[in-house]
């Protein structure tokens, strides 16, 4: 779709971007978290864009993958990230700048995928 295709009326669905970040333990160690991005949009129109099931260790697992369309936030969502649908959360494979005009960003993300 094209840039002029998105309106802000579209943007229906609560979206919570998370970044992993390491603290220290205090003995010598860290751990991992998910943390919530500052700065980065709240509400986006998210399509499903393909699903299927994989055997992986013996088990059948489902994948979704998921087309989310937000407003352009100079604070930088990157690939390692992940964002949060209705409490599931979901790996961010790819950011795109739509035309590259700084109005909108098309995130493909996917469930199921280990981070």
């Amino acid at each position: 779709m094209k840039c002029c295709d998105y309106n802000a009326g579209m943007m229906r669905e609560p979206v919570t971007f998370q970044r992993r970040t390491r603290s220290a333990d205090g003995a010598g160690s860290w751990s991992e978290t998910w943390a919530t991005i500052s700065g980065t949009p709240s509400r986006g129109h998210v399509t499903q864009t393909s699903g299927r099931e994989a055997v992986l260790h013996g088990r059948k697992e489902a994948h979704a993958a998921v087309k989310i369309v937000v407003r352009y936030c100079s604070t930088a969502i990157r690939e390692a990230d992940r964002v949060q649908i209705r409490s599931i959360n979901y790996n961010v494979l790819s950011v795109n700048n739509l035309e590259f005009r700084n109005q909108w960003l098309e995130i493909i993300a996917e469930r199921g995928v280990p981070a």
